[in-house]
């Protein structure tokens, strides 16, 4: 029975192939111009750099500063927000990083806001 699971496991292995290594290539800011994963890269977005939230500001250059803004991947919103308890009535909602998120080639992504970023880490995959 050992055998026939060696044996199992060596036909398995002969299916499977290495996807490659990573080695850093540069760091890059994301800002509201979407930017695109080049071909033979991988990102790494490590962080995500709101600037001006204030609960009493509301409009600076088009960004909503009374709100947490969300970020862009493959067009898609996302917002990293999670509820606090507040001292007196209701919540307060503030931003929760739910870094590091990898993007693959032709993955793109984008802030919502100019002056906020995504800090991403450029991977060479080597083969």
């Amino acid at each position: 029975m050992k055998t026939l699971f060696i044996i199992i496991c060596l036909f398995a292995s002969l299916g499977v192939s290495a996807q490659g290594n990573l080695q850093f290539n540069q760091v890059i800011k994301v800002s509201s111009a979407t930017m695109t994963v080049p071909v033979g890269k991988v990102w790494k977005i490590e962080s995500y750099q709101q600037s001006n939230v204030s609960g009493t500001s509301n409009s600076t250059s088009g960004c909503d500063l009374a709100r947490v803004r969300p970020y862009i991947i493959d067009s898609q919103i996302y917002h990293n927000i999670k509820n606090i308890a507040s001292g007196n009535a209701g919540y307060v909602y503030t931003a929760e990083n739910r870094m590091p998120i990898w993007l693959a080639a032709g993955q793109t992504a984008a802030t919502s806001c100019p002056s906020d970023f995504l800090s991403v880490i450029e991977f060479n995959v080597v083969p």
